[in-house]
């Protein structure tokens, strides 16, 4: 059903689509767990997004043949659901998947851990921008990446209770676009959330990151400073990363800790 509005009319295709030498191949995108900016303590940890080239022509008769050979014909459209739990349907779909099948080498699944990518994003916005200015490279023999995994996996463990949480969801707030219009208020919760995760961590190799986290917050005072150069984008992409726009000078090869 095509979308409705000046706003959507760019996007509109009507009839269906069909690969062709004048238009190109097509390709379908659809995403799953995505419920939010704050990505941490929702309901689904993990954001996937796919893509397969397939028009709509063949996709029609793929579905089609996927319905008679699997017996499913009440339900308006084929979700995954229908085959994970079923030997026979699952064996249906990897089909289409192996080599010789219809789909083989034909599609694409990127699945992201948000709490994991949040963690990250500590260490590429608050300690690799410190480090940069200071003339190093966090980035170089993946010590940014090792810090992401002590953050992310030895963090729960150090701060017992809610405190890795509170901390966590703290830092997305801030950096996020809610950060904008509560920005005062939003630093003071997460300036108060790493001094307590700080004192209270069990763990050597957190308590020393967080001390370092601590010496980085000025840092993270800045997020918003210029409203024509959001931090926003920094959450998913560091400024010189080449899968988005760079958000400020100077550029850097990306080597993004979550890649």
């Amino acid at each position: 059903m095509p979308l409705t509005g000046e706003k959507y009319t760019q996007l509109n295709q009507p009839e269906a689509t069909t690969d062709g030498a004048d238009r190109g191949r097509w390709i379908a995108c659809d995403e799953s767990g995505w419920d939010g900016e704050q990505l941490i303590g929702r309901r689904r940890r993990f954001l996937v997004y796919a893509s397969i080239a397939v028009d709509d022509v063949e996709a029609a008769a793929l579905i089609q043949q996927l319905r008679d050979q699997a017996g499913i014909r009440q339900a308006k459209e084929l979700k995954f659901d229908l085959f994970k739990n079923r030997t026979n349907r699952w064996s249906l779909l990897q089909q289409l998947w192996e080599p010789g099948g219809a789909l083989h080498d034909r599609c694409s699944v990127y699945v992201v851990d948000k709490e994991y990518a949040a963690a990250a994003k500590v260490i590429d916005l608050l300690l690799e921008e410190k480090e940069h200015d200071e003339g190093g490279n966090l980035y170089a023999d993946g010590k940014a990446r090792a810090l992401a995994r002590t953050l992310a996996l030895e963090g729960p463990r150090a701060l017992r209770g809610t405190l890795f949480q509170e901390l966590m969801s703290a830092f997305v707030t801030l950096a996020s676009r809610r950060g904008t219009s509560q920005q005062d208020e939003a630093l003071g919760v997460f300036v108060a959330a790493l001094d307590q995760a700080w004192a209270a961590s069990t763990r050597k190799a957190v308590t020393a990151l967080l001390a370092r986290l601590r010496g980085a917050r000025d840092y993270a005072a800045t997020f918003h400073e210029d409203p024509a150069d959001p931090v926003f984008p920094q959450l998913e992409h560091p400024r010189s990363c080449p899968d988005g726009p760079p958000v400020g000078p100077p550029p850097r090869p990306c080597q993004c800790p979550h890649r």
